[in-house]
């Protein structure tokens, strides 16, 4: 094997070797969009529910103010 054909061997590898490390890193970028989503996801859901709460405890209140007021 010469010289030439080692070069092109060592740099066949090395392209190799990006183009594998640039589907791990797309891989990684997806996982951790896809871990945001979940998690804007599951706030809006808490957010929800605490408004819910909110809403709840405020017409207590109410019935509250109600009962002292009679």
């Amino acid at each position: 094997m010469n010289i030439t054909e080692s070069l092109n061997s060592f740099v066949e590898y090395i392209l190799q070797f990006v183009h594998k490390i640039k589907g791990y890193i797309e891989d990684i970028i997806a996982f951790f969009e896809e871990l945001r989503d979940k998690i804007e996801g599951l706030l809006e859901y808490i957010e929800g529910k605490i408004q819910s709460i909110e809403g709840f405890v405020g017409e207590l209140k109410h019935h509250a103010e109600e009962e002292v007021a009679a």
